[in-house]
């Protein structure tokens, strides 16, 4: 285990006989993830003496670490998602961070651009997650690579009369329809440098409409009925009567337990263009008010995001790691792992900023006229758009 140069430092202050230098706390909403910690942290309480807490909240951890934190209090570690930092650091929240080149160097850069606001770095991203394309090797034995060639499949293997689809996924949903709104250049909040202009906003630009306009086409050529959500095409994969679906990690244990014969791919190309999916990670984040940042570092930097244990996390919660030592591992024999990674370095980051929580319900909503065929897209778009600005109050 490295132990960076702060060691002898450390040592003093947790020499002291304060409580709170005496242990370290962690909030994580994941049971899986508090086990991985715990199997590390033992070797940190051993070097520093200090006691490791990792506590487990059912509730939303955004609500209640803000609630705590304004009064300086909470845990010294959040272990959360990334498209929270911008809130929480533009509250004066949580801690910037400068880690040493020996670690970030290490770390995918989508995952790192992903918890960077503003041009600084707000957490140490662990895993990584963006939608592909998944597939019944029964019905699909080789995925396409491009729409044109899934349209032309599922077009083949759909049988209404015996409720086989070819393809089917929550269309009306902005966070798994946006790859064919960014395929063409459509884009949520323009980012120069990790820097985010939440007053350009691309969602009606020509990109958009034209990804918009794709969509409503596999509704009207018989592809995907309009009122198909997650559900429905989640449960037509589990029963091994549809044939390809845009879908995360989260959903292949489902899929594992149905005994369904799955593959995973990477999104198609679109006129030539990679569908890009939005892409998430979590993170070790450190409050700001917090009396043990210098132990909370030591412990991230030493333990947590070492080979070993960015191994420990992803034997416990296997999604894809941000760490390129593991992934070289990882990655030789594992096809599935292979393409969700392809698929994230392909994607762009969730826009972490506060102004997001804009742009779902608009978008959804827009989204519904579209396939629905009650609005044109250069309509609804337009439409979305400018409740977009109002909500955010900014002029045209």
């Amino acid at each position: 285990m490295i132990k960076s140069l702060l060691f002898v430092t450390i040592f003093l202050l947790i020499s002291m006989p304060t409580q709170a230098q005496n242990e370290i706390t962690i909030w994580t909403s994941s049971e899986n993830i508090k086990k991985a910690l715990d199997n590390i942290t033992g070797e940190f309480e051993k070097d520093f003496k200090t006691k490791v807490v990792v506590t487990v909240l059912s509730k939303d951890l955004t609500v209640q670490f803000k609630t705590a934190a304004i009064t300086s209090k909470g845990p010294d570690i959040l272990v959360w998602a990334h498209d929270v930092i911008g809130e929480l650091a533009y509250s004066g929240l949580i801690e910037p961070l400068s880690p040493p080149s020996i670690i970030k160097n290490k770390i995918l850069e989508v995952a790192l651009d992903a918890f960077t606001f503003r041009g600084r770095l707000y957490g140490y991203p662990y895993d990584l997650e963006a939608v592909g394309l998944i597939y019944n090797k029964k019905l699909v034995p080789n995925p396409p690579e491009t729409m044109e060639e899934l349209k032309r499949i599922a077009k083949e293997i759909t049988n209404k009369d015996k409720q086989i689809y070819g393809f089917l996924y929550d269309i009306g949903n902005f966070f798994f329809t946006f790859p064919f709104f960014s395929a063409g250049g459509g884009y949520i909040f323009k980012t120069d440098n990790n820097v985010t202009n939440v007053h350009d906003i691309g969602l009606s630009n020509d990109g958009s409409i034209k990804g918009s306009k794709y969509l409503y086409s596999l509704v009207s050529e018989g592809i995907i009925p309009s009122s198909t959500d997650y559900g429905i095409a989640s449960n037509f994969m589990k029963k091994g009567q549809l044939g390809m679906t845009i879908n995360g990690p989260w959903a292949l244990g489902e899929l594992k337990q149905a005994k369904i014969d799955f593959g995973v791919a990477p999104l198609p190309k679109l006129d030539g263009n990679r569908l890009r999916p939005f892409v998430g990670t979590h993170g070790f984040i450190i409050r700001r008010s917090s009396k043990n940042k210098i132990l909370a570092k030591e412990l991230i930097e030493g333990y947590f995001m070492t080979k070993q244990g960015i191994h420990s996390l992803y034997k416990e919660d296997p999604r894809c790691p941000t760490h390129k030592d593991v992934l070289n591992d990882l990655t030789k024999d594992d096809h599935i792992l292979n393409a969700f990674l392809e698929n994230a370095k392909n994607g762009i980051p969730m826009p972490n900023v506060p102004e997001m929580s804009a742009i779902w319900d608009s978008m959804n909503s827009a989204l519904k006229l579209i396939i629905s065929g009650q609005s044109t897209s250069e309509n609804a778009l337009n439409q979305a758009h400018k409740q977009i600005m109002s909500s955010l109050k900014i002029e045209e």
